[in-house]
């Protein structure tokens, strides 16, 4: 027979159930379910740049995220990958939302690719 205790402890359990977000970082199922799958430091992230570009514009918003990969430390490239990928995605649903922004939204995807997968130009030649 299950006493009150025991009912208890499960559902402390079921609460605090540990998942990969779609980051890839590891945090609560039910905020990366409240929060479009992001873990937390994800997720704030990407409401402070909401919260950045509301305010001074798309090229503060630029320059600010331009700035943080340049002076990340070559140590945490990790998330400097986290941060490009959301980013990226960021990008392409502003295209979905905004077509009337389409060419300054490509440039913006096209720097963030070039960050992330550097060319060499003696290849292109």
């Amino acid at each position: 027979m299950i006493n009150y205790y025991d009912l208890y402890l499960l559902s402390l359990l079921l609460l605090v159930i540990i998942m990969k977000a779609k980051c890839g970082h590891v945090t609560e199922k039910w905020y990366a379910d409240a929060h479009g799958g992001l873990c937390r430091k994800c997720h704030s992230n990407f409401s402070f740049l909401l919260e950045l570009e509301q305010k001074y514009g798309e090229d503060a918003l630029v320059e600010y995220w331009y700035a943080k990969i340049l002076t990340y430390p070559s140590e945490t490239k990790e998330e400097v990958v986290c941060f490009i990928n959301h980013l990226v995605e960021f990008y392409q649903q502003k295209l979905i939302e905004i077509p009337s922004k389409k060419n300054y939204i490509k440039k913006m995807l096209y720097m963030l690719r070039s960050i992330k997968e550097p060319f060499d130009i003696q290849t292109l030649r």
